[in-house]
């Protein structure tokens, strides 16, 4: 099992946003470079916009800046929020990152979710889905041909050429954001790498999400062990059981009120076609304790805890690579780092 990191450049939102949003940012990458010391394998980048529960709109600049710090560690987006994007410009983005990484670069997309970030660049929500898939025909296209044409709904390009040149051969691998067991299906009928995060979902249905990819990548003539399975979820490795249910509650908390005002339907809005499973995730949000948030929501507990929850996700879900959110909900840097230090140590050692 390979192990990686992740993240959102947080900002607790009761703080200054001004003053404050550079330094987050700053102490996110320096978490980048810690966790290539520490042995991780990964770093994955967010995209958010206009609210302190993500600050970098670019993940790819900051993409760039972790992998001008660093020397060995891959570094994924998590996600290109590929509707917003003009596609022919985001594949010269990505070439460049993979250029300046020396082939470090996986690229995780997505059709967003955040109602808000689609009235505010001007993108009908309801387009989603048919925009990201023409987006991903196009980024394969450029990245892969001298020169090309393409005629779709929503871009029409002809004669182009983009330089340079992705160093991976044939591309960077591409990841496919997966939340409801449709995208699950469709990845695997397409030969698609997957990335998810079921933070508010239980054991039993991760596993019937796996189960649905592996069985669509059969059907569709893949074979299975050729497609990476990452996973992440929001992780705290704590000293004692209190400390690992305690200290990580209000950040915890803090995340999710964020969170809850940002879904599909959270603030009363029409839910665009297609979104319907993210109304269900506003709605968990809601109806859970901090309890069951503990021990189904996310990768909270001792290093044993988390030894066993992991075992149990590569033996019976198939996961090969758990990223962790360490730095979550506005957590102090001394506590993120902490948290690191433990699971390189106390954890990662049991499955290398």
């Amino acid at each position: 099992m390979k192990f990686g990191i992740m993240h959102l450049f947080q900002q607790d939102p009761t703080t200054d946003p001004v003053k404050q949003a550079g330094a987050v940012i700053r102490e996110s990458i320096a978490q980048c470079v810690y966790a290539e010391e520490l042995g991780f394998d990964s770093v994955w980048l967010a995209e958010h916009h206009f609210n302190p529960y993500g600050l970098v709109g670019s993940p790819l600049i900051a993409a760039g800046a972790v992998a001008a710090a660093t020397e060995r560690i891959r570094i994924g987006t998590a996600v290109l929020v590929l509707p917003f994007y003009n596609p022919l410009r985001l594949a010269e983005d990505c070439a460049l990152v993979d250029q300046i990484s020396e082939g470090r670069l996986d690229v995780g997309f997505g059709r967003g979710y955040q109602p808000a970030e689609f009235r505010r660049l001007g993108v009908p929500q309801s387009e989603a889905r048919a925009r990201t898939e023409e987006a991903v025909e196009i980024l394969k296209l450029a990245w892969t041909q001298d020169q090309f044409d393409f005629h779709g709904k929503f871009w029409n390009i002809d004669g182009a050429t983009i330089l340079p040149k992705p160093v991976q051969d044939p591309h960077p691998s591409l990841y496919q954001a997966a939340s409801s067991i449709d995208t699950f299906t469709i990845a695997g009928a397409t030969g698609s790498r997957i990335l998810t995060s079921p933070n508010f979902t239980p054991l039993r249905t991760v596993k019937k999400q796996f189960g649905a990819y592996v069985d669509a990548l059969v059907e569709g003539g893949h074979d299975p062990r050729d497609f990476d399975r990452p996973m992440l979820q929001q992780t705290y490795v704590g000293d004692t059981a209190a400390d690992a249910f305690d200290t990580p509650r209000p950040y915890v908390d803090l995340m999710d009120r964020m969170k809850r005002t940002l879904l599909p339907g959270a603030n009363g809005e029409a839910i665009a076609e297609g979104y319907e499973s993210w109304a269900r995730i506003a709605a968990g949000i809601g109806d859970s304790d901090y309890s069951q948030r503990f021990s189904e929501g996310g990768m909270l507990g001792t290093a044993a805890d988390i030894r066993e929850r992991l075992t149990r996700l590569r033996d019976e879900v198939g996961v090969t690579e758990f990223i962790c959110q360490f730095n979550f909900g506005g957590m102090p840097a001394d506590l993120v780092r902490r948290s690191m230090k433990r699971f390189a140590d106390d954890v990662m050692p049991h499955f290398q």
